[in-house]
């Protein structure tokens, strides 16, 4: 079965409270290669995490996808709910 594609938005990072990239490197780590995380630009994701740097969450308020379901991370302290949902993902999608 083909692993699920899951795009990662950043914001333009103006107003970072958290390292961003970093926590996504963490996830993608802990993902253990179940799902190929693909640039924002490529087409046709499974799913989205939009990575916001601050509790403002301009990516999601400005790049809400509709069709596709999407995450919303705004502060570090998102990460546990990320991982929750990105696994309860993984199961809907097997």
């Amino acid at each position: 079965m083909a692993k699920a594609k899951i795009g990662i938005w950043y914001c333009g990072g103006c107003n970072p409270h958290y390292e961003r990239v970093e926590m996504i490197q963490r996830v993608q780590s802990l993902a253990g290669g179940r799902f190929l995380f693909i640039r924002n630009d490529q087409q046709d994701p499974d799913g989205i995490i939009m990575v916001s740097g601050c509790p403002r969450a301009c990516v999601a308020k400005e790049r809400h996808p509709r069709e596709v379901p999407y995450y919303s991370v705004a502060e570090k302290d998102d990460f546990d709910g990320l991982m929750e949902w990105l696994f309860t993902f993984e199961r809907k999608e097997t």
